[in-house]
């Protein structure tokens, strides 16, 4: 008997019989790869709509975020006797549009060399991510990376949501400061 495969099936055959398999021979299109600084909404808990960050770089640095379990700042790729435990922070919400923003938030140091980002974490513009009720735009002491939009059906009390993912690497950025102008950040993906 010859078996050939069809629509919705394969088969492997030996000498010990015939195998016939009919899970799904494509990628199913609801997974999504989970890559550097993509946000990933965990649900409604008492204080809000709460998220994580995965782990990616700016400049080889892993930036940080508020955890609001530990209420202290946590770099994204934080462990805890070798088990992943990345900070978990909560969604701010615009009340009038229902959206809230996730930004990489970065800065130079504030004395020579000027680095950029400030490489040092103990300062305030070490890279970091937060979420913002408002779009935000760069400053002399600040450039932001929106990394997603998050949209829900109610403000205070959000109980579906919709996540626009805009960055999927880690990334490489530089900061450029002439005369009197507003500083210009400039990233690239790596």
């Amino acid at each position: 008997m010859n078996l050939q495969p069809g629509a919705g099936y394969g088969f492997t055959s030996s000498g010990y019989g015939i195998s016939i398999d009919s899970s799904n021979p494509f990628p199913d299109d609801t997974v999504r790869t989970r890559t550097p600084f993509y946000v990933i909404v965990l649900g409604v808990v008492s204080g809000g709509l709460r998220y994580q960050v995965v782990s990616g770089t700016l400049n080889n640095l892993v930036p940080e975020m508020d955890d609001v379990v530990s209420s202290t700042e946590m770099l994204l790729d934080h462990t805890t006797e070798g088990v992943p435990t990345p900070p978990t922070g909560v969604l701010s919400f615009n009340t009038t549009t229902k959206e809230s923003w996730v930004y990489l938030r970065s800065g130079p140091e504030a004395a020579a060399p000027y680095a950029f980002p400030d490489p040092s974490i103990s300062n305030a513009t070490y890279p970091k991510v937060i979420s913002s009720d408002v779009e935000l735009s760069d400053t002399d002491t600040e450039g932001y990376v929106l990394l997603a939009k998050i949209d829900t059906d109610n403000a205070s009390s959000p109980t579906v949501w919709t996540v626009f993912q805009y960055v999927s690497n880690s990334l490489w950025g530089d900061r450029l400061k002439l005369g009197t102008n507003t500083a210009r950040y400039y990233y690239a993906r790596i």
